[in-house]
Parts: C-alpha cells; structure tokens; sequence
C-alpha cells in the first residue's frame, strides 16, 4: 500500500500597493501607478496559486498615512518640468503643500489593522486602508460600473 504524505501549510501574504494600485488617476505617476497595480497583479495570481494549501494573499491598498512618504528626501519631481503639463504640477503642489502633513492615516492603527485581518479565518484579497483610499475605490468602482454600461454593446460585439 502506497502511503502518501500530504502537507497543510497556514500562512498569510500581505503584499503593500497603494489606492494607485487600484486607480491610475494620478498624473506625473505613471511608473509609480504601474509598480503598484503590477504588485496588484502578482498578488491576485499568488492568492489563485496558494489557496489550495491554506495559505492567503491580501493586496493592501493603502491611502494617505503619515509616514515620511512625503517628506523632503522621499520624493522625486521632475529637474526640469514641462510648464504645459499642468495636472502634473498641480499633483505635485498639493502633495507638498496641502496633504503633506495632514494624511488621514495612523501608521500604528494600520499595524492593527494587519494584525486583526491576520487572525480572520477568511482573509480578503483586496483591503483597502484608510478612509481616503475606501472612497477612492468607490469612486473608480462606480466609473467602471459606467463603463461597463455604456459600451455593453461594442464590448460584446467581439464575439462570433
């Protein structure tokens, strides 16, 4: 008789994004709108990957917390900014002047947070962190739901 051995692995994967992971609304954020939804990726296939063996992966996209993400040293702008790309400048006047300082996250509350998602049974593969980043996903949510409406017609109009 054949004996086989099988192994039960329990773990978690909590992979850091960001609600630009989610939406790319963001200009002059390009590449760091595309890490964050390649993160996004890699982690949805990563959930598919290990469930079977009892092992969970969560993308955490995260808003606003006050870290030092926004702190002199920790971003970069452009040495020499194009005047026309207005929605850039803009981006980048009101990170360094308007939300810089005033983010709506608690660091030592999100560290909470992955602490009571860990323990859950059932894991979620999306969590969303932080009040801004919970209505930002309705927001894009709802665009899509939109979307999804309005061009039913040519998005199955592929079909044979």
């Amino acid at each position: 008789m054949e004996c086989k051995q099988i192994w039960f692995i329990t773990g978690a994967f909590f992979n850091i994004s960001s609600i630009a992971g989610f939406m790319g609304g963001f200009p002059g954020w390009g590449i760091y709108n595309a890490t964050k939804f390649a993160v996004a990726g890699l982690t949805e296939a990563l959930a598919a990957e290990v469930q079977s063996m009892g092992v969970s992966a969560t993308i955490v996209y995260s808003g606003y917390f006050k870290t030092n993400f926004l702190l002199q040293g920790s971003l970069r702008t452009a040495a020499h900014p194009i005047a026309a790309y207005q929605e850039a400048r803009d981006l980048e006047t009101l990170h360094s002047k308007q939300i810089i300082g005033n983010q709506p996250g608690d660091p030592d509350k999100a560290a909470a947070a992955f602490i009571q998602v860990a323990e859950m049974e059932i894991k979620p593969l999306h969590l969303f962190l932080g009040s801004d980043a919970f209505g930002m996903a309705h927001g894009k949510i709802e665009l899509l739901q939109k979307d999804l409406q309005a061009f039913e017609s040519i998005s199955k109009s592929t079909d044979y």
